[in-house]
């Protein structure tokens, strides 16, 4: 039976706003999850669940809404928590402060390390985020990948827009002590540096990032970057490329659509 028209609109309207919001949403899923593996497995199972359900779309909501909601929810299976970073574990191991330790691995980058700086960075990232309970973290990243209003967030997560406002500034509160008592993208006189951690990850012999196949960002070495705000350049952080193209993501979820 061919769908109605009424239907075949709203796959339409599903398909344009999956294209249109595709980098958002694909960033939000990567940082939900922690790899571009299951943020590819969570857009296509969610872009699949809403394909096949449209006709059940109620309209009490917005399209997108609907769907930026299937897409956490589908993260959510993906999610970890921890209660302390791992330098925290570390240092606490060795009797050190974090200072102390960090100043004890004297060491130069060379340029084979910047090749493997960038996943550094990114398990750094994922770490922060771990420490952030759930709601903090859909928060913060709903506001800071999908570019998201307060009253749209509330929408998507059911919640009150004074919740969100609480929930959010709890959220990036925290963050904010994360990075900054550490973190010396944010504050150059921090002494966490991403290459410190590749020689500390070589001398007790673990495994080594591969780094990611794609271009490299260079625009934090921008100067752009260093006027930033402390808040602004954590938000900036939390962008993401995406493993696919979005063509390319695209063109193989049709593939799949169409063998239904």
């Amino acid at each position: 039976m061919e769908p109605g028209l009424n239907t075949r609109n709203l796959i339409a309207e599903l398909e344009e706003v999956f294209y249109k919001q595709y980098k958002k949403l694909y960033a939000c899923a990567y940082r939900l999850t922690g790899s571009h593996e299951n943020a590819e497995d969570v857009l296509q199972n969610s872009f699949l669940k809403a394909y096949k359900n449209i006709a059940k779309f109620n309209g009490k909501s917005k399209l997108y809404t609907w769907l930026y909601r299937i897409v956490i929810n589908e993260s959510y299976r993906f999610f970890e928590y921890i209660d302390k970073l791992p330098v925290t574990r570390i240092t606490e191991n060795l009797g050190q402060s974090e200072e102390e330790f960090f100043h004890s691995m004297e060491y130069l980058p060379d340029y084979d390390d910047n090749l493997i700086m960038d996943e550094m960075r990114e398990k750094c990232l994922h770490a922060f985020l771990k420490c952030l309970p759930k709601n903090q973290r859909v928060c913060f990243l709903l506001k800071t990948c999908m570019e998201l209003k307060n009253q749209e967030i509330a929408e998507v997560l059911g919640l009150s827009i004074e919740n969100v406002k609480v929930i959010l500034h709890r959220g990036k509160k925290r963050l904010q002590e994360l990075f900054e008592m550490r973190c010396s993208l944010i504050d150059p006189k921090k002494p966490c540096k991403c290459y410190l951690w590749i020689k500390f990850m070589r001398d007790h012999h673990l495994e080594m990032p591969k780094g990611y196949g794609q271009e490299r960002t260079e625009e934090l070495k921008e100067e752009h970057f260093r006027q930033l705000s402390s808040l602004k350049k954590i938000n900036y952080l939390y962008t993401v490329q995406a493993k696919w193209t979005k063509d390319e993501f695209i063109y193989n979820l049709k593939k799949v659509v169409e063998s239904m």
